[in-house]
């Protein structure tokens, strides 16, 4: 090598690595300036939080009109959310993930920015609820008071908080919230986000720049309602050819125009299919496209994302069992969420099926990781709340997360073919998650929640009776005093768990090691659930289930309760006679159990169904009867109290045409709201408070009648019992469309409708028109008037809820 030759090779190694420290200096420049720039912007109360949204394992190709439609809708004051729908692995995530990123550090200038994903992950259908998403997100808009139990408040009061500033919020992967689309055509079950939904129908938003991205697998039903100027539908499609050809290529992949044209054919533009395609060519191949041709059966299936479980299936039999990378694949099967560390540590010094990992070193271990990075197996983990540094830098791992389909492919995979490995491991995080709460009986939503998954756990474990016994029953039910739901109005919570218990549905819970009584305990308890948040159609199925179960194991008094509750939920539905026939078999079970609280309650039941279709004499009749026997059972409270006491004084003010009369309503609501108060039941004390605004209002006291009335529905919200919303909120729109407080009472409308609507709650709908009628007379709007009074009397001869006719003629007869 001459002297010559050697100079200009010096020259060439100089100018790169001039080249590499200029590139180093600009991206540290770059830091420092944004660090400047994130700094700045949190002295001016800006804030960021979006951790826990899904990284994606390879940059997004394409999709620049859709980036370019979400900055505008962000400017557009007139849209209030964009919506992404694609199926799995199409890139709703990543598209997201490159719209922030293209924004930092100042995103456009808005104040808040929270991303939330609620995507279980496909593992086990955990039926996963927004609490957490809004105990997360309405302190961070700017709430500091205590949080409401009723879902429905939540939705409600993040929007009040976000109405005044600007801001960005990202909800990642709503399916999980959402009916399958077969099921009530794919409507929200989730009645937080669906008020949070609805109330941005309602009410909009105030400030320039917001904007709600909503991403999900199936179409948002709740929208079909708005004006399509109102919100953005982004229907990913799949990747088109140019951009499939694109992806490869920036991964890596080489070979002819032709031969990437044959791929594109083959996988249909699915991004992540295409994604683990290019790495496992890349990684194992060098990159040679042709030898996909080498790959088993990846080119058969016309399904879109089958591909996806075809190339994992390659690398599931290319490793045997004692395969490191499999061993932690299997790990993050175990979990509908990304894995902790402390669940990490703890799996691998106790389940069997990590053994592999049990003695690789920290050096080893990251090898393993990087392994799994590199095929896009594993997502890298990247730290997106750095404060200082706007830029994803890397960290330490804390948790460990995969694609949701890679999730479900390698859970299925592990179940069916290490069935007691399987449930070995979800034994030891059964046994971890109940030793993390500090209490045997923890007292805040926080704190329960290790037992909610312990609860799943066990039941994957196989240990359904621990799981219903020793943790729900005992821990988080506290037997009789059902803390969780009495108490703290964790309905949502509850039915996560229950459903760990009914992996078919909820007409059947699992047989294995539960007694016929467990079974009809576990179906009530279900349907409770389900009622109580408003899903009175779900309901029916679950009860009417244990109520067979328990006929048949001639359980009188559970057959007698069960049903009462199918009282209550068909009462709602509009479902007049099969309540009343309902009721009169509640009274046969009860009569047969001998017992004098069952016979009480179940004669107030009738009378109650009896009132609703207008036969008042023999309602009467059938509370006298109740009231007689509660006299025979605690003749220290001769009266009737809580639910019946609440519905006999319903009917006494229908009837009450003196003072007195009314009088002697407010004595026995005075009465069961003392009895109530001593018991602490937050739904008995708001009945009664009802109970007391009705009459003050009827003896136009009508200060105490509003006290009353903001009372009951405040209470009926901490009781989280969104059965019973309705009710309350009509009552008190009646009464401010009577003081001509229009807009509150327009609010109360809004919000029963609401839930009326999402319910199917036919014998709501019929009062919600009448009080319509009422506001339209009062704004002297002829045409809407008729239209309500029109829709009240169709509905009033389809459900027989003859009550109401009354009030009908009442409304004819008004002139305008």
């Amino acid at each position: 090598m001459n002297s010559i030759t050697v100079f200009y090779i010096t020259i060439l190694i100089i100018t790169i690595s001039l080249f590499f420290m200029g590139a180093v200096v600009w991206v540290k420049i770059k830091s420092i300036k944004e660090s400047i720039v994130m700094e700045d912007l949190e002295k001016k109360g800006f804030k960021l939080d979006i951790s826990r949204l899904p990284k994606p394992s390879t940059k997004l190709v394409g999709r620049i009109e859709e980036l370019e439609d979400l900055n505008n809708a962000l400017l557009d004051k007139n849209k209030n959310i964009a919506y992404i729908c694609a199926a799995g692995g199409i890139g709703k995530s990543a598209l997201t993930f490159q719209w922030l990123k293209n924004m930092q550090p100042e995103y456009c200038n808005v104040e808040k920015v929270f991303a939330w994903s609620f995507y279980s992950q496909g593992s086990h259908d955990t039926q996963n609820s927004s609490t957490a998403f809004f105990q997360e997100a309405l302190p961070f808009f700017g709430f500091n008071g205590e949080m409401p139990k009723d879902d429905t408040a939540k939705g409600r009061l993040l929007v009040k908080y976000l109405n005044n500033q600007s801001f960005i919020l990202i909800l990642d992967g709503l399916e999980p919230l959402q009916h399958r689309v077969n099921i009530l055509d794919g409507e929200l079950k989730d009645v937080g986000i669906r008020a949070l939904i609805d109330d941005l129908f309602y009410h909009g938003l105030k400030a320039e720049k917001n904007l709600v991205l909503i991403s999900s697998r199936q179409p948002l039903k709740e929208l079909e309602s708005w004006d399509q100027e109102k919100y953005l539908n982004l229907d990913l499609k799949t990747l088109n050819e140019l951009d499939s050809i694109q992806l490869l290529q920036n991964l890596g992949v080489k070979g002819t125009e032709k031969e990437f044209k044959k791929i594109f054919e083959e996988i249909q533009g699915h991004a992540l299919s295409l994604i683990l395609l290019g790495k496992l060519l890349v990684n194992e191949f060098d990159g040679d496209i042709q030898m996909r041709d080498q790959l088993p059966n990846l080119w058969e299936e016309e399904k879109l994302g089958n591909h996806t479980k075809k190339i994992l299936q390659y690398y599931w039999n290319l490793w045997n069992d004692e395969t490191p990378e499999k061993a932690l694949l299997c790990l993050l099967g175990l979990f509908d969420r990304p894995m902790g560390l402390l669940e990490k540590e703890h799996l691998i010094k106790n389940a069997d099926i990590s053994n592999p990992l049990k003695l690789l070193n920290n050096l080893q271990f990251k090898k393993v990781e990087k392994g799994l990075e590199k095929a896009g197996l594993l997502l890298h983990i990247q730290d997106w709340q750095s404060s200082k540094d706007c830029q994803s830098i890397a960290v330490s791992r804390k948790e460990w997360d995969c694609h949701p389909l890679i999730r479900e492919f390698v859970g299925e995979q592990f179940k069916q073919q290490h069935f007691n490995l399987f449930q070995q491991a979800h034994l030891k995080l059964f046994e971890f998650y109940q030793q993390l709460p500090e209490k045997n009986q923890p007292d805040t939503p926080e704190e329960l929640a290790p037992l909610y998954r312990a609860v799943v756990h066990g039941c994957l474990a196989g240990e359904f009776q621990k799981a219903l016994d020793d943790v729900y029953w005992e821990r988080i039910k506290r037997k009789e005093e059902y803390y969780s739901t009495q108490k703290l109005g964790l309905y949502s919570e509850d039915l996560s768990a229950l459903a760990a218990f009914f992996p078919q549905g909820w007409s059947q819970p699992v047989q294995q090691g539960l007694s016929e009584a467990d079974q009809a305990w576990l179906l009530a308890a279900a349907s409770f659930c389900l009622m109580s948040l408003g899903r009175l159609a779900e309901a029916i199925q679950p009860r009417q289930a244990a109520l067979k179960i328990r006929v048949k194991t001639k359980d009188w008094e559970n057959s007698s309760r069960t049903a009462q509750n199918l009282v209550d939920l068909m009462l709602p539905l509009g479902q007049l006679t099969e309540a009343t026939t309902a009721a009169q078999q509640a009274l046969d079970y009860a009569q047969q159990a001998e017992d004098l609280f069952e016979q009480t309650k179940s004669q107030a039941y009738l009378a109650t169904a009896l009132h609703r279709v207008g036969k008042l004499e023999e309602s009467q009749k059938n509370f006298e009867q109740a009231e007689q026997l509660q006299k025979e059972r605690q003749p220290n409270n001769p009266q009737l109290y809580s639910g019946a006491g609440f519905y006999y004084c319903a009917l006494l003010l229908d009837q009450a045409t003196e003072q007195t009369e009314i009088q002697t309503v407010l004595k026995r609501g005075k009465y069961s709201l003392e009895i109530g108060i001593a018991n602490n039941h937050l739904i008995t004390i708001s009945l009664d408070q009802l109970t007391l605004a009705r009459a003050y209002f009827k003896l136009d006291e009508l200060k105490e009648a509003e006290n009353y009335f903001n009372q009951a529905v405040e209470g009926v919200r901490k009781a989280g019992k969104i059965e019973f919303m309705p009710i309350f909120l009509l009552d008190r729109a009646n009464f401010f469309i009577k003081i001509n407080k229009l807009e509150e009472a327009k609010r109360d409308l809004s919000e029963a409708k609401q839930i009326i609507s999402r319910s199917g709650m036919k014998l709501y709908e019929v009062d919600y028109h009448l009080a319509m009628c009422r506001f339209f007379h009062l704004t002297k709007e002829k045409l809407s008037f008729d239209k309500h009074l029109s829709a009240a009397k169709t509905l009033i001869k389809s459900t027989g809820y003859h009550l109401r006719d009354k009030s009908v003629l009442e409304l004819e007869n008004l002139t305008f």
